[in-house]
């Protein structure tokens, strides 16, 4: 199908699928991703993948996770600096532990079952931010936690797979720990310094301009440079435009004027691109009589990071039933699992290996939200948002 009418296909029906979503009470991202398993391979084979198809939805990607770090007050991200780590910690652990107990459950050889435990150690803050968005808990308390613990995911997550791709001698064998520690500082301290003195300024001169389209022109530049800093520090490009986001709220003068613009191409257009596209790669037949396998899998990836990342919140105070929220909200899989299986060498991993996490990265973005939603229960989400700002 010629790439035009490929997207705008895509963009209808993932529009479509949204608007159904929000008519039965759910996440319009459960809608876009089964518009684009619809589409895909697993059902209709209408449209197929394409560099220029994914490149889209991963600029939709950048826009989500830069918009959920304009939602993030940096002031109050401070409070739960602690608490993050220790979140983001036990959820690895835990997530790790039971993927690789389900590995060796299945027969798999013990650098794949470790293999497979790194995967399930990741987590998506793109989901995690357009689920917490459309539940209004992106400024609570719990929201913050669970943003902040994503943010340490990313960096906790790269020195797992760092580790394990060194099992097979893949392509990050043999960089060293204190090298990708040494490239996170570097990122983080060049990054604070552009966002705390540089900014400021620099908005300031340019909310004073004319050209309102400036505004937006500045903040796709924004998105695009911090992420492209931080893959050059070895860090996810996602991270980036997360800090780009927080830092401009920071900036006062940035809100009033970017958010409308960026919010319309990236709700709009990109995100639904990125969340259909989820579903066009996912052709569930390849999975043949691995079924049980993946049954076995998600059920350890959403009890790994409910557990894991629920007692972390739990160990710091938070009810029952907010820490349960900071596990569901770790619950997605980010594609940094996807990207583990072009490290290792050709041939190393069993054939099933590909069609599983490319599941489990579907799957765990789709039960995301109606975990959410018996989790935080409408009345609960109004109480919680009026609660957390109070503190605030």
């Amino acid at each position: 199908m010629n790439e035009l009418l490929a997207l705008a296909v895509i963009i209808v029906f993932a529009r479509a699928g949204g608007e159904i979503a929000i008519r039965l009470r759910q996440s319009p991202m459960l809608g876009e991703i089964v518009a684009g398993l619809v589409l895909g391979p697993s059902l209709l084979n209408l449209v197929a993948p394409t560099p220029t198809l994914e490149f889209l939805g991963h600029l939709g990607i950048l826009f989500m996770t830069f918009l959920a770090g304009m939602e993030v007050d940096l002031r109050m991200l401070r409070k739960v600096a602690g608490p993050s780590v220790v979140v983001s910690a036990l959820g690895i652990a835990a997530s790790m532990g039971l993927g690789y107990l389900v590995g060796v459950m299945f027969g798999f050889a013990p650098e794949v079952s470790l293999f497979l435990g790194a995967a399930l150690a990741t987590s998506s803050i793109a989901v995690t931010a357009r689920v917490f968005a459309d539940f209004s808990i992106m400024r609570t308390r719990v929201g913050l936690l669970s943003m902040a613990a994503h943010a340490i995911d990313d960096v906790l997550a790269m020195l797992v797979i760092i580790f394990v791709v060194s099992l097979f001698g893949g392509q990050d064998a043999g960089v060293p720990v204190w090298l990708v520690l040494l490239k996170v500082a570097a990122f983080l301290a060049i990054a604070t310094a552009i966002g705390l003195f540089a900014l400021k300024p620099v908005m300031t001169w340019v909310y004073r301009l004319k050209s309102r389209e400036l505004h937006f022109t500045v903040a796709v530049s924004l998105v695009l440079l911090f992420g492209w800093g931080a893959e050059f520090f070895g860090l996810a490009d996602v991270l980036g435009a997360f800090v780009a986001g927080a830092f401009l709220h920071y900036t006062e003068e940035a809100e009033p004027a970017m958010v409308d613009r960026v919010e319309a191409v990236s709700d709009g257009f990109l995100v639904p691109v990125f969340f259909a596209m989820i579903g066009l790669q996912t052709d569930l037949a390849l999975l043949g009589s691995a079924v049980p396998l993946l049954i076995v899998v998600l059920i350890a990836a959403i009890a790994g990071k409910m557990l894991g990342c629920g007692l972390g919140a739990k160990l710091f105070g938070y009810s029952w039933r907010d820490s349960a929220i900071v596990g569901a909200g770790m619950i997605p899989r980010a594609g940094l699992a996807l990207i583990m299986l072009g490290l290792v060498p050709q041939g190393s991993l069993p054939g099933v290996m590909a069609p599983l996490l490319v599941s489990i990265v579907f799957l765990s973005a789709l039960v995301t939200a109606p975990i959410l939603r018996v989790v935080v229960g409408p009345k609960r989400r109004e109480n919680m948002e009026i609660a957390e700002t109070t503190k605030a």
